[in-house]
């Protein structure tokens, strides 16, 4: 036969109250054998039995005081916790523990109720990154999706021989071109994003000369702008100076930024350098619509639009690569700073540290 299992509680107050009856017990028996109530005062005082029940009295109240302390101080916090542990078994993860006693079970339940914000905060986290993985192939499924239509719909003219002149010709493959580096920067960004939430992100960091490494890069971009309607704009010369940067993701910084300045802008795109306490600025400049006050603070979250569905269907972009920008901007111990005015424009800029 199994003995039934007790808890720790019941075998503490089991043993706590066979140890007050047993003594009660023995007080009665002491009383009614040695009949202590028929004894004279001068023999009462003097009596050892006296002293024994006295002795054993007190020990009565110990035992009651202990059966007291104990359950106020720790079979309550058990109680609270086990309560805790059967509401985060069910996923309630927005039940406190009560027991807030100074004392070494009140700190275990602190650290028990810490426990259960941290299991709380960490799943909101990884609600928060499936819903951005979701977006993210949303996103990056609907922006692959667009430029490759555009490719194919150019290359099928030029194969059928619908393009005559060379001008239109140029145009074509011009598109094209812009669409391919469209795809690439949408490719860099996923790279970019996933690797950052994987933590496997690093940097190839060179010393590096400034001037030499924009004058590279826009020397090729401005042929992007050939048949563009947008003027690329350049305040040469460029700040010659030496900076410690990953010379590729500085050029992916540089074409997220030219490319969101591509987007809203009018007629031209500026871009300019200079040196700032010691930090080299790259600033580009677009002469668009310009952005309310009310966004610029949520301007470097992931998929973040102003007007989503319209910069979706007319701008395209999954609203990644101002969060990008930023992210690879820090890595390099640097900042990027936006300054916008409605109906003027935006500029975004860029400080990486000089190396001295």
């Amino acid at each position: 036969m199994k003995l039934p299992k007790f808890s720790l509680r019941t075998k503490i107050i089991f043993f706590l109250t066979d140890m007050l009856l047993f003594t009660m017990i023995f007080v009665f028996y002491i009383f009614f054998t040695y009949r202590i109530d028929k004894m004279n005062q001068g023999s009462l005082f003097q009596s050892p039995y006296l002293l024994l029940a006295v002795l054993v009295i007190v020990m009565i109240v110990y035992f009651m005081i202990m059966i007291m302390l104990i359950t106020k101080y720790i079979f309550i916090p058990i109680s609270e916790m086990k309560k805790a542990a059967e509401q985060i078994k069910t996923g309630n993860l927005n039940y406190p523990i009560q027991y807030v006693e100074g004392n070494e079970i009140g700190e275990f339940c602190k650290e028990f109720d810490k426990m259960r914000i941290r299991l709380k905060d960490t799943i909101l986290e990884q609600h928060e990154l499936e819903k951005r993985r979701k977006r993210l192939i949303a996103s990056i499924t609907h922006d692959l999706r667009t430029p490759l239509t555009s490719i194919k719909g150019y290359v099928e003219a030029l194969q059928d021989g619908i393009v005559k002149d060379k001008e239109t010709y140029d145009k074509y493959l011009a598109t094209i071109n812009e669409k391919a580096d469209l795809l690439n920067h949408l490719i860099d960004d996923l790279s970019v994003y996933t690797k950052q939430e994987l933590g496997e992100f690093t940097l190839n960091i060179e010393r590096v000369h400034s001037g030499r490494l924009l004058n590279n890069y826009f020397n090729h971009k401005q042929y992007d702008f050939k048949y563009s309607p947008i003027e690329l704009v350049l305040k040469r010369p460029f700040i010659s100076t030496y900076i410690n940067v990953d010379p590729y993701r500085m050029t992916q910084m540089l074409d997220n930024l030219l490319s969101n300045a591509k987007k809203y802008a009018r007629s031209q795109i500026t871009v300019s350098t200079k040196v700032v306490n010691y930090h080299l600025r790259i600033s580009v400049e677009d002469d668009g619509e310009g952005i309310s006050p009310d966004y610029l603070q949520n301007l470097f979250d992931p998929f973040f639009m102003v007007n989503k569905k319209k910069d979706q269907r007319e701008k395209g972009g999954s609203g990644l690569g101002l969060a990008i920008v930023k992210q690879l901007t820090e890595a390099h111990d640097g900042v990027i700073l936006v300054d916008s005015t409605l109906n003027v424009g935006t500029t975004f800029t860029i400080e990486i540290p000089i190396d001295r």
